[in-house]
C-alpha cells in the first residue's frame, strides 16, 4: 500500500511539472505574439526610423524592460541618441564573476522598419512582423529569461534594440563605433533579424559560427537545443545582397552570429503582417538563445577563432585599379506603332577600364567598344 502511494505522488508530481513547464511556454507563447502584434499594429504605421511612430515602439521596449527589471545601460536612460532623431535602445545585465564580468555579449535586434507610403489617397503600411518585430519581441522575451536567471551569469550581457537599419545598418554602426564598453572586451554579437517563420523555414540558422572557437559543440549541443527545433549552423556570412546588425560589429574583429529563420515571409511587402507569424517557432528559439547565452556567459574556454567571413574584412583599396568588360547579347527595333517588330540582330562590346583611387574621390578613364545591330524590312542597321 504505501510503494502505490509513492507511486501515485510520483506520478502526480510529474504531471504537475508537465502542467508547469506547459503552461510556461503558453505564457511565453502568448507575450511574443503580444509584442509583434503591438510592435506590427497599423498604429505604428511601419516604424520607420526617426518617426513618431518608431519612438512609441521606442517606448513599448523602455516599458517592458522596466516591467522585467532590465536595468539601463547608463544610470539615468536606455537611449543612445544619434543622427536624424534616432536612437538605440540598450539594457545591461552585469555577469557575476570577479574577472568575466568585464568581457561583453552582446545580443541585438533592430526595430525600425520601411515606414508607410501613400498611393492614390491610400495609406500602405509596411508593417514589418517578420522584419524586425519578430526579432524585437525574441530580445525582449530573451531578456526575461536572463534576467531570472541573472546570478548564474558569469560575463555581462548588452541588450540592444537597434534603430535605424532598413537605412543603413545606422544604428548597429553608430554603436560599434560609439561603444558603451571598450570593443576588447566584446567577445560575441547577436543579431536577431527575422525569427518568425520557423515553420515554413524548417530551421533556425547561425550564420558566423565559424568566426567562434568550438562554436557547434556550443550551438548544436543537444542539451541547449529544445525538442522540436530544428539549428543550422553557417560558418560565415555570404550574401553580398544583404547584410544585417552583426556587420558593423565583424569589421571591427568581433565574433558575431546572426539569427535567423530566412527571408521566406514577404520581405519588405505590405503583407509582413503579425497573423503570418510562427509563434509556436518563436518560444523554441528564445530558449535556445537563453541556453546559448548562459553558456557562453559561464564558458572559461570560450574564445573567439580569428577567422572573419570575405565580405566583412575591411580592405584598402589599391592606388591604381585596372580591369575589363564585355557584354554579348543580341539587339532589335521596338517600333511604337505597328504590327511587327524588327528582327534581332547580334551586339557585343568589349572595354578597358582603370580607376586612380585619391581618398574619397576617384578618376575612371574608360575605353569601350560597341557594336550593335538590328535587322528592319529594308536591310540591317
Amino acid at each position: 500500500m504505501k510503494k502505490n502511494y509513492l507511486l501515485m505522488v510520483l506520478c502526480t508530481s510529474m504531471f504537475l511539472v508537465k502542467i508547469s513547464v506547459t503552461e510556461a511556454q503558453t505564457t511565453l507563447k502568448q507575450r511574443l505574439e503580444k509584442h509583434v502584434y503591438t510592435l506590427a499594429d497599423d498604429s505604428l504605421k511601419g516604424r520607420h526610423s526617426g518617426s513618431t511612430y518608431g519612438h512609441k515602439a521606442a517606448e513599448y521596449i523602455v516599458n517592458q524592460w522596466k516591467e522585467i527589471g532590465i536595468p539601463p545601460y547608463q544610470s539615468d536612460t536606455y537611449f543612445q541618441p544619434f543622427n536624424n532623431n534616432c536612437k538605440n535602445i540598450i539594457g545591461i545585465l552585469h555577469g557575476n564573476d570577479s574577472t568575466l564580468k568585464n568581457e561583453y555579449i552582446i545580443i541585438g535586434a533592430h526595430y525600425d522598419h520601411l515606414g508607410f507610403k501613400l498611393n492614390n489617397g491610400d495609406t500602405i503600411i509596411y508593417n514589418g512582423a517578420d522584419d524586425n518585430a519578430s526579432g524585437v519581441a525574441t530580445l525582449i522575451e530573451l531578456s526575461r529569461k536572463l534576467n531570472e536567471i541573472r546570478h548564474s551569469l558569469q560575463r555581462s550581457v548588452i541588450l540592444v534594440a537597434f534603430d535605424a537599419e532598413e537605412t543603413g545598418l545606422n544604428g548597429s554602426s553608430h554603436l560599434a563605433d560609439n561603444p558603451v564598453v571598450p570593443l576588447t572586451n566584446i567577445k560575441l554579437m547577436f543579431s536577431v533579424d527575422m525569427v518568425g517563420w520557423y515553420k515554413a523555414s524548417g530551421y533556425v540558422q547561425y550564420s558566423g559560427a565559424g568566426t567562434i572557437a568550438d562554436s557547434k559543440n556550443i550551438l548544436l549541443n543537444s542539451g541547449l537545443v529544445p525538442e522540436g527545433l530544428h539549428v543550422v549552423t553557417q560558418d560565415f556570412e555570404k550574401s553580398l545582397f544583404t547584410a544585417t546588425d552583426t556587420q558593423p560589429f565583424a569589421q571591427k574583429g568581433i565574433p558575431t552570429l546572426a539569427v535567423t529563420t530566412g527571408l521566406k515571409s514577404p520581405y519588405h511587402k505590405p503583407e509582413d503582417d503579425a497573423d503570418l507569424i510562427d509563434y509556436d517557432g518563436m518560444t523554441l528559439i528564445v530558449e535556445h538563445l537563453a541556453n546559448v547565452v548562459e553558456t557562453v556567459s559561464k564558458d572559461r574556454n570560450y574564445s573567439a577563432s580569428g577567422k572573419l567571413a570575405s565580405k566583412h574584412i575591411k580592405r584598402n583599396p589599391k592606388k591604381i585599379l585596372v580591369g575589363l568588360s564585355a557584354n554579348l547579347g543580341s539587339n532589335y527595333h521596338y517600333y511604337t506603332a505597328g504590327a511587327v517588330n524588327g528582327k534581332a540582330a547580334d551586339s557585343y562590346g568589349i572595354g578597358l577600364m582603370s580607376q586612380i583611387n585619391m581618398g574619397q574621390w576617384a578618376i575612371r578613364p574608360e575605353v569601350y567598344y560597341e557594336y550593335v545591330q538590328a535587322k528592319y524590312p529594308a536591310g540591317t542597321i
